[in-house]
């Protein structure tokens, strides 16, 4: 274990780039390597070094000297201490910009892959402000407000508005706290969900308890905040318990619309999502990478798609209206029970989906002898190395990598070269502004 040592010297550096986690990366006078938050390359820089951690240092700055000409005024007040975002004081072209050097110098470094040739840009996000439909939180166990952790701490910064949260979710966040019923049910809740249902505008309240809460206290905080469609909590087992009103419209379930030119239907249609589903947190830029996925694949009548990490058949359903065939799998069995009633929705009788791992799936295609045209990965952030392996197996045609976490993209695509597959493009789509977070699309084909 590398020792850390807490120092309170201060220098004065230049910053030379921005690196993946969103900071600025200085040299001090011995070379050594020090990264600094919340400043812009090319800008000189008093800092104070924090802690050094081996060949590196930490520090934050105390004094812009000579800022960039573009820098901005963060418009969040908690931005210099919740550990959200990274990147306010940056206007959002210039955001964009530094999000697609760094992800290319990632691919470049880790995967050895000639990033200027294969990346096509990054596609902005229509808002770079309140664009997510979904956020989890800490609670304050003092005050019940609800908040984030502070930068590189395990100590929670307590907010009342969340600049990247949608305005309905918002109004949850401000008003929660003050409800007597939440005062007497807050000290037994550790997290908070807040879900956007986008078809009403309406959010989905979710949270871990110790104890059950009173009817109550659940219809008090229901009725002062009309933005709620429906509650749920969970304690133990594998389902939460709800919804509250129990005749809670849809019983509590998100819709997530789909424009019909995207979904290849007669008329706009949507997608269920069951109380605590992963979502795509930026609906936009979702719908953008589905459309994007239409336009790069073969997509032709009984070309079975399988789609690894299917959830709600999020990307898996659009694709399959044109191939009218396609298998998901996923280890949420709340994610495929939705799956499974939107393929009823959207008449796709021979779209199957199962519960199961990624890696128990492929296996099984391989005793079975099965193999897909079309296979689509959309891994968690850790990426998917040890399904690797069973690729060349099972894919016939067209491999597509949609990824959360450049680093691991870059292992993996190297990997992927290796078992015989070759990298056609690569595509960001900015999912998260603000943050250093960044989605990319992959298309790979089978080659050996």
């Amino acid at each position: 274990m590398l020792r850390l040592l807490t120092m309170k010297a201060e220098a004065v550096v230049v910053i030379e780039k921005l690196i993946h986690g969103g900071e600025g990366l200085a040299r001090l006078s011995d070379g050594q390597i020090v990264f600094v938050s919340d400043v812009i390359p090319g800008e000189k820089v008093r800092i104070q070094i924090t802690q050094k951690l081996g060949d590196y240092a930490l520090a934050r700055p105390l004094e812009i000297l000579e800022p960039d000409s573009r820098r901005r005024k963060p418009v969040c007040p908690y931005f210099s201490s919740c550990g959200g975002c990274q990147l306010q004081h940056l206007p959002y072209e210039r955001q964009l910009e530094e999000k697609l050097s760094i992800f290319c110098e990632t691919l470049e470094r880790t995967g050895r892959l000639s990033a200027k040739e294969l990346v096509s840009g990054i596609v902005p996000s229509p808002n770079e402000f309140f664009y997510r439909n979904r956020l989890q939180f800490h609670v304050h166990q003092e005050t019940g407000a609800l908040g984030f952790l502070k930068r590189r701490s395990h100590d929670l910064v307590p907010v009342r508005e969340c600049a990247l949260a949608a305005p309905e979710i918002n109004q949850v966040i401000e008003k929660l706290p003050d409800i007597p019923a939440w005062k007497r049910i807050h000290p037994y809740v550790k997290r908070v969900n807040l879900a956007l249902s986008l078809a009403e505008r309406k959010v989905v309240l979710l949270f871990w308890s110790q104890l059950a809460p009173r009817q109550e206290d659940l219809a008090e905080i229901f009725k002062e905040l009309p933005v709620l469609k429906a509650i749920y909590y969970w304690i133990k087992g594998r389902n939460p318990v709800g919804p509250f009103p129990e005749n809670a419209e849809d019983q509590g379930r998100r819709r997530m619309p789909i424009p019909k030119d995207i979904a290849d239907t007669a008329e706009d249609i949507f997608l269920w999502a069951s109380p605590g589903v992963f979502v795509q947190a930026n609906w936009d830029i979702n719908l953008s990478i589905m459309a994007y996925l239409k336009e790069i694949l073969p997509l032709e009548p009984g070309k079975e798609i399988l789609d690894v990490h299917s959830g709600i058949g999020n990307f898996l359903l659009p694709l399959a209206r044109r191939t009218t065939c396609g298998e998901g799998v996923d280890t949420d069995h709340r994610a495929i029970s939705d799956a499974r009633e939107n393929a009823d929705l959207w008449d796709l009788p021979e779209v199957r989906f199962e519960v199961s791992s990624a890696i128990e799936a492929l296996i099984n295609y391989l005793k079975e002898a099965r193999f897909f045209p079309l296979v689509l990965l959309d891994p968690p952030r850790g990426g998917c190395k040890e399904i690797l392996r069973f690729l060349p197996d099972v894919v016939l045609e067209k491999l597509v990598y949609i990824s959360c976490d450049p680093p691991t993209l870059a292992r993996d695509l190297k990997i992927l070269q290796k078992f015989g597959f070759r990298i056609i493009s690569i595509r960001a789509f900015d999912m998260f502004p603000q943050t250093f977070h960044l989605e990319s699309v992959t298309l790979l084909e089978k080659t050996s």
